[in-house]
């Protein structure tokens, strides 16, 4: 036989029975083994066993040991060397010697250390102090290298609560066949809200990701479900059954509960991930409206805290990182700020200290087409309007009250407009330039045929009138009257009332501005209301009286503000303002005037309160069923169905309201109402 015929009939594993006898084979066929013992040769391809989920290698004792002892002589503490590690006496004091040496020099380095950030896969971790940004370079993730304990899971899960866990997240995505039709609406309506993700490189990845479930990440699948929720958040009921076949109910549902899920997987409370931190900023702003704002304040700080671990707080020119994620960077970063400011005011507390202790700059005014990731500069700033302009003008009101704080580090709160140490005419003085600058960098470029620069524009004017509102707060009359109170009020009530024919314009769906109403809060709302009924009972008759009680028509029929489930500052807002209009009717007899016909949202309040007294009555009030409202301000018309909503009016008679009188006289009133607007209002 030739050496090539051997070859070809040589095998590359030994045969059956040779590796059952533990002995060498020569791999022939028969084997000479075989041939030998006159056994049958079988040659059976060997099955490999599985391979066991291989860990990133543990750092070796000495090795650990040693470094732990460097970072002890960095801060000049004296480290002894260990017993038990073999080495001699004279091997001990001639290392301990050489650290001794080094000390001087590593202070010096310790000295110069700047902040580090460590990239690594989609994972960004900061590092603001000096071992660890000497060491940073050793960090190791969960998200990053080998397999993570399932435990992690337990603390996201304490988080979010154990309750109604979704087991396969899988069959909850939606088909590829109404992805564009997805992603049209969140552009539409979310993005330009929500300006965090840059489209189109998101909407490359989410088709990747629906196409080769395989390949989704844990961060990919919670951005994906927080989108759906996003999508879902903006729809009403038959848009919904249109597009899912269910009720907006059932879905928002659903992918709440899928995105809470997906963040628990993704490990959020440890993430370094910032496609995971995009989700969760996308479902906390999904969530508004069935999470208070005590969780939401809550949220907001954890979500700070993620950012501030991942770097955001530093801008990303400090940090030589490449133009694209600077800017992405800027954008998620001063969203949050947005969203921890916007809640603290709600409740009547001071923002996160950390949203101050940042060098992040301002985004850019440019459209995500004007971005990429391989771009090595940042284009020019546009002019105009584009999908991140409504973000930027947030922004310009944040630090645009810097300029009434007195304090260090600057506040960063509506109240600072209140500040005593401001003479008023200055404060309207910064309100005039503020106003001059927006109308100058947006205003003038707004299209009125165009739903978003129409919202812009309103947006604007109400940011205006709420802080001359603020600057100009009827609180201030009971401690300490101004000389001329009478321009005071003149004030207060023609902001009032600006700020509500805004909210109605919104509410009302004008030219297309419902979709937007997804994000509206009710907090302004509230004192709005309250400025407007002081003035109307202290004005008594009069033309603008007349117009406001069409406008507080408009505002009570909005179905999205009072709801079928209010807090108690609905329920006292009703109650005043029967107390005022009662008084408008007896004022307007006192002065020989014609008795004004009740409106049908007086009579619905009214039927309300009877419904209580008398349980045996079922059939609502014709008042009730509600009508539409003719309007002077020129807005579409609102809902009829917005007086059916009345809630349950029986707590008027067990709870003690103050009279509204009592605000012009009694300081510690505003507290209580202060109260109760932290309880009820939507932030």
């Amino acid at each position: 036989m030739t050496r090539s015929s051997e070859s070809r009939n040589s095998k590359s594993y030994s045969c059956l029975t040779c590796r059952q006898r533990k002995v060498k084979c020569d791999r022939r066929v028969p084997c000479c083994n075989c041939v030998r013992a006159d056994k049958q040769c079988s040659f059976v391809p060997p099955v490999r066993g599985k391979r066991k989920r291989t860990r990133p290698p543990r750092e070796g004792l000495h090795a650990k040991l040693e470094r732990y002892e460097k970072l002890l002589n960095l801060h000049r503490i004296r480290s002894e060397p260990s017993d038990d590690l073999g080495d001699s006496d004279s091997e001990s004091d001639a290392y301990m010697d050489e650290d001794a040496n080094a000390v001087d020099t590593t202070q010096s380095t310790l000295e110069e250390t700047k902040p580090k950030l460590i990239i690594r896969e989609g994972v960004s971790r900061y590092f603001d102090s000096a071992p660890w940004s000497i060491f940073g370079g050793e960090f190791q993730h969960p998200e990053v290298g080998g397999p993570v304990d399932e435990s992690f899971s337990d603390e996201n899960a304490l988080f979010f609560g154990q309750n109604e866990k979704v087991e396969n997240l899988a069959s909850l995505h939606p088909s590829v066949q109404i992805l564009p039709k997805l992603r049209d609406i969140y552009a539409d309506r979310v993005d330009p809200l929500v300006k965090i993700l840059h489209l189109p490189t998101f909407s490359t990845t989410l088709e990747n990701g629906l196409r080769h479930p395989a390949e989704r990440s844990r961060s990919l699948e919670a951005v994906m479900f927080a989108f759906y929720l996003a999508v879902v958040s903006t729809l009403n009921d038959v848009e919904c059954q249109d597009l899912f076949g269910l009720s907006e109910s059932v879905m928002y549902s659903r992918y709440r509960l899928a995105t809470r899920q997906a963040l628990i997987n993704a490990r959020l409370l440890s993430t370094s991930n910032l496609m995971t931190l995009q989700a969760y900023v996308l479902f906390m702003m999904c969530v508004r409206k069935s999470y208070s704002c005590d969780t939401l304040f809550v949220l907001s700080g954890v979500a700070i805290r993620l950012a501030r671990k991942m770097g955001l707080h530093r801008d990303g020119s400090f940090l030589g990182l490449s133009p694209f994620e600077t800017e992405m960077r800027r954008r998620l970063w001063w969203h949050l700020v947005h969203v921890d400011f916007r809640v603290a005011d709600v409740l009547g507390t001071r923002p996160s200290m950390d949203i101050t202790c940042a060098d992040t700059k301002t985004p850019l005014n440019v459209d995500d087409e004007d971005l990429h990731p391989d771009m090595t500069d940042l284009p020019s700033e546009r002019n105009g309007i584009t999908p991140i302009s409504l973000c930027l003008i947030r922004h310009e009101i944040m630090v645009s009250l810097h300029d009434f704080s007195t304090s260090s580090p600057a506040d960063m709160r509506w109240e600072v407009l209140l500040g005593p140490k401001v003479p008023p005419a200055k404060k309207d003085h910064i309100i005039s330039q503020i106003e001059d600058h927006l109308e100058r960098k947006y205003l003038r470029y707004c299209d009125p045929a165009d739903p978003l620069h129409t919202f812009v524009s309103i947006m604007i004017r109400f940011s205006i009138c709420k802080m001359k509102l603020v600057a100009h707060n009827p609180r201030q009359f009971a401690r300490n009257p101004p000389k001329d109170l009478q321009r005071e009020r003149d004030i207060v009530f023609a902001n009032a009332t600006k700020l509500l024919e805004y909210v109605t314009l919104v509410q009302g769906g004008h030219h297309g501005l419902e979709k937007y109403t997804w994000q509206i809060g009710t907090s302004a709302l509230w004192n709005a209301m309250l400025y407007m009924l002081i003035e109307i009972r202290h004005r008594r008759t009069g033309p603008e009286v007349d117009r406001s009680w069409q406008l507080i028509g408009l505002v009570f029929s909005c179905p999205r503000i009072f709801g079928r489930t209010p807090a108690p500052v609905d329920t006292v807002l009703r109650k005043w303002t029967l107390e005022v209009w009662d008084h408008y009717v007896a004022a307007s007899r006192a002065e020989g005037l014609p008795e004004p016909s009740t409106p049908e949202y007086i009579d619905a309040i009214r039927g309300r309160i009877r419904s209580t007294r008398d349980p045996t009555r079922t059939e609502p009030l014709a008042a009730e069923r509600g009508s539409v409202i003719e309007s002077s301000l020129g807005c579409n018309q609102i809902q009829s169905n917005g007086y059916e909503s009345l809630p349950d009016l029986e707590s008027l008679n067990s709870c003690e309201f103050p009279d509204i009188l009592s605000f012009e006289m009694d300081p510690n009133e505003w507290v209580q109402w202060e109260q109760l607007v932290a309880e009820g209002g939507r932030s």
